[in-house]
C-alpha cells in the first residue's frame, strides 16, 4: 500500500519509509468497494480525503431530467473530491461510484491537517493538487460554450497549435480516452468526430501528430 501511495499526487517525492512514518501519526481506513457501488453520494459533506490505491471510479451528476453525466473518471493511483473538504460550502457535487472493484485510503480532515502541519512537502503537493483539479474543471467549463464535439475538438486543437509555438504539427496531448472524458463523450464518438475533421480537409493526422490544413473552417466550427 505505501509503494502505491508514493506514485500519488500528495505523496508524489517522499520515500515508501516517510510515507509509513508520517501516516503512523495519523488515523485512516482503507475500505473496499464492489463496482457499481457508491462511495461517496452528491450533498453529501466533504469531511474526507478519498486516494485511489486500486481500482477505477467515476464522478457522476444526474440531471432534472434523470440523465447521468460523467464528469470524471479516476484511475488509481490518484485522489478524489479533495477540492471540497476545505470549502466553505464543502457539499459534494457528484455521486462517486466505483466503475471496478475499488480501494480506497480514507483520511478525515482533522487528520489531513496533522499531516499538512506535519510536512511542507505534503502540504505543498495537496495544494498543486487541488490547483490542477480547478484547472481541469475550468476546462471542461470552456468546452461547455460549444454544443457538438467537432467544435470542442476545434478549439481544442487551436489552442494546441498555440501552444506548440513554431511547430508545424503537434500532438493532441492528452489521450483519446483522457479527450472523451474531457468533453464528456465516448471514445468512440471522439475518434469518430476526429476522423471527420479529417476527412473534409481542416486536418491531417500522421504519425499521432496533428496538423492543421484548414484554419479558417476549423475558426468556423466555434460559431
Amino acid at each position: 500500500m505505501f509503494s502505491e501511495l508514493a506514485n500519488t499526487s500528495i505523496f508524489k517525492g517522499l520515500k515508501t519509509s516517510e510515507i509509513i512514518e508520517v501516516l503512523h501519526s495519523v488515523h485512516y481506513n482503507v475500505h473496499w468497494y464492489e463496482p457499481e457501488s457508491t462511495i461517496a453520494f452528491a450533498s453529501d459533506r466533504s469531511e474526507n480525503l478519498f486516494i485511489l490505491l486500486e481500482g477505477h471510479v467515476k464522478g457522476e451528476m444526474t440531471s432534472y431530467n434523470n440523465k447521468n453525466i460523467i464528469v470524471s473518471e479516476i484511475h488509481a493511483p490518484d485522489t478524489f473530491a479533495e477540492g471540497f473538504l476545505f470549502a466553505d460550502k464543502n457539499k459534494l457535487l457528484v455521486d462517486i461510484i466505483a466503475i471496478t472493484r475499488a480501494r480506497v485510503l480514507i483520511i478525515s480532515k482533522c487528520e489531513l491537517l496533522k499531516l499538512l502541519n506535519k510536512s511542507t512537502h505534503i502540504l505543498n503537493n495537496y495544494l498543486v493538487a487541488t490547483s490542477n483539479r480547478f484547472v481541469i474543471v475550468s476546462e471542461k467549463l470552456k468546452f461547455l460554450m460549444f454544443n457538438t464535439v467537432r467544435s470542442k475538438l476545434a478549439i481544442y486543437i487551436l489552442d494546441m497549435e498555440k501552444e506548440s509555438v513554431g511547430k508545424e504539427s503537434f500532438r493532441l496531448g492528452k489521450t483519446h480516452e483522457e479527450l472523451a472524458t474531457l468533453f464528456a463523450i465516448t471514445r468512440p464518438a471522439l475518434t469518430r468526430n476526429l476522423l471527420s475533421l479529417k476527412k473534409d480537409g481542416l486536418i491531417e493526422i500522421k504519425n499521432k501528430e496533428i496538423k492543421i490544413t484548414d484554419r479558417e473552417k476549423l475558426i468556423q466550427l466555434l460559431n
